[in-house]
């Protein structure tokens, strides 16, 4: 006995395309990943023209950071520097540096997460 298999019409091959169409859609859906919102950073940003091929560092307490290994800022302008974290922490004091080796004057800066500190530094 031969079985002959039944060809779809095409408006049953419309609707089966739209129907996978449809799953592979709620599939991707499913596992699309959600990016969370651009939050916002903590900042500090010095001012200061420490000459050619000197950087400014900073070491601290909190935030990631140690008193006993500077971290160099980002040089973006000939007198200004940037550090920036998103690492949440509940309090930070810092001292900036010259070549991570000559302390500003003065007492601690402190700092609290997503705050942001702008000055000008003093050296001897």
């Amino acid at each position: 006995m031969l079985v002959t298999k039944k060809q779809p019409t095409n408006s049953e091959k419309k609707s089966d395309a739209s129907q996978a169409s449809q799953s592979s859609q709620a599939l991707s859906q499913k596992h699309q990943t959600v990016h969370p919102k651009h939050t916002e950073k903590t900042r500090v940003v010095i001012h200061y023209d420490v000459g050619f091929n000197n950087h400014i560092y900073i070491r601290g307490k909190g935030a990631d950071l140690s008193w006993d290994r500077g971290v160099k800022l980002k040089n973006v302008k000939s007198d200004e520097w940037v550090w920036e974290t998103d690492i949440p922490f509940h309090s930070c004091e810092f001292k900036v540096l010259i070549n991570d080796q000559i302390y500003e004057e003065g007492a601690n800066h402190h700092l609290k997460h997503k705050g942001s500190v702008q000055y000008t530094p003093k050296f001897s």
